[in-house]
């Protein structure tokens, strides 16, 4: 049996920075923490080698130190990362800088001296938690956040929030909708509230977090999720851009599970263990492992091509066709699934073997499971 090779033709990053060898080079130091994340914790001497190496900056632009990398090959990192761990994996394409491009060089430097010289965002961009009232200056806002992946390691955290008249009431666009505002505080502004127990990615922290009245300045908000473009080029004209890492993320996690059950495969039965010595060998086996591993090849060939087109056409074009945005969408969409059924092939081949906590093939099917609810629409 042969798996698919995610970095068999790599793709580097914006001077010839080797993503995929950022991911390789930290497997040691990842590995050597692996229980420690798994009780929720990222440790942070693990914290300072992804920030140093660039991971958490990897979609900021050049000019505040970002490494702007190149699409296809940041997918492939989140890939390799999310096969050695998913949970580090998760977090290195959810808190890549994404949030942080509305921000200048000026402004950005104030957010790093205001946090010590590192910027680390927490983000909660799928809900309007919060309420904003406009105050000389900034704005006023109180909220609570859930699903902040990384919120523990974070510098600055940030969320949605409605903005509302003095009375509390939410002030409504032309169209119907409030008003929104995305804003952004020093993570010691906030408070903690740790509530993720989830099924698996457990090291992600997903907890929640609450402001109650803070005032949040104007160079803090940005008034519209995607507002003006500050760094206009390709990488950044691509808003579909982040949400694509979840297809990346869900590839390595099966890659994972399907190298496992090669593990073993070819080790040594177990003594007595027919079930063991009859893994992989049997016929039924080997067309589930040759559905996963070529339904993975596929999934990863799309994404990566299609990606490859909006990188092309964010070349030429300020906007993507309403076609490359859909496609994107749909090729995100069918990795995370097709990654989700492949791990779920595996698992059940696994057996009774595969339901031990700790075990890759376990904790491959908890976190594929965990992480495609989020792309479940």
């Amino acid at each position: 049996m042969a798996i698919s090779n995610p970095g068999a033709i790599e793709v580097t990053g914006g001077d010839d920075v080797s993503l995929i060898g950022i991911a390789r080079s930290l497997e040691p130091l990842i590995r050597e923490h692996a229980e420690a994340i798994e009780e929720g914790r990222i440790p942070p001497p693990l914290v300072e080698a992804l920030y140093d190496a660039g991971v958490f900056t990897a979609m900021l632009p050049r000019e505040v130190g970002g490494l702007e990398v190149e699409p296809v090959g940041w997918l492939q990192m989140i890939e390799e990362f999310a096969r050695i761990n998913a949970s580090v994996g998760w977090l290195a394409f959810i808190q890549s800088g994404v949030g942080l491009t509305f921000a200048d060089p000026e402004r950005f430097e104030r957010f790093r001296q205001r946090t010590g010289g590192r910027v680390i965002l927490a983000l909660n961009l799928g809900r309007m938690a919060g309420k904003a009232v406009k105050a000389d200056g900034g704005y006023r806002i109180s909220g609570r956040w859930p699903f902040a992946s990384g919120s523990p390691i974070a510098t600055w955290l940030g969320g949605l929030s409605v903005v509302c008249d003095s009375g509390g009431s939410p002030i409504v666009r032309a169209n119907g909708q409030p008003q929104p505002l995305l804003a952004i505080w020093p993570a010691d502004q906030a408070r903690l509230i740790d509530t993720w127990d989830g099924l698996g990615l457990r090291g992600t922290g997903s907890g929640d977090f609450e402001i109650t009245d803070l005032f949040v300045p104007q160079d803090q908000v940005n008034p519209e999720l995607f507002g003006p473009m500050v760094y206009d080029r390709a990488l950044f004209r691509i808003k579909e851009m982040p949400e694509v890492g979840h297809g990346a993320h869900a590839l390595g996690v099966a890659s994972a599970a399907l190298q496992s059950f090669v593990d073993a495969v070819t080790t040594k039965p177990l003594p007595g263990s027919a079930r063991h010595l009859a893994m992989g060998h049997m016929q039924a086996h080997q067309i589930a492992f040759a559905r996963a591993d070529v339904a993975i090849r596929a999934a990863r060939a799309l994404l990566f091509q299609t990606v490859r087109a909006a990188c092309q056409d964010a070349r030429s074009h300020r906007e993507l066709s309403l076609d490359l945005r859909v496609r994107l969408r749909e090729a995100n969409i069918f990795a995370v699934r097709t990654a989700k059924e492949a791990v779920g092939l595996i698992f059940e081949m696994a057996g009774s073997s595969a339901v031990y906590r700790g075990r890759t093939i376990e904790r491959a099917f908890r976190d594929i499971n965990t992480a495609a609810n989020h792309t479940n629409y």
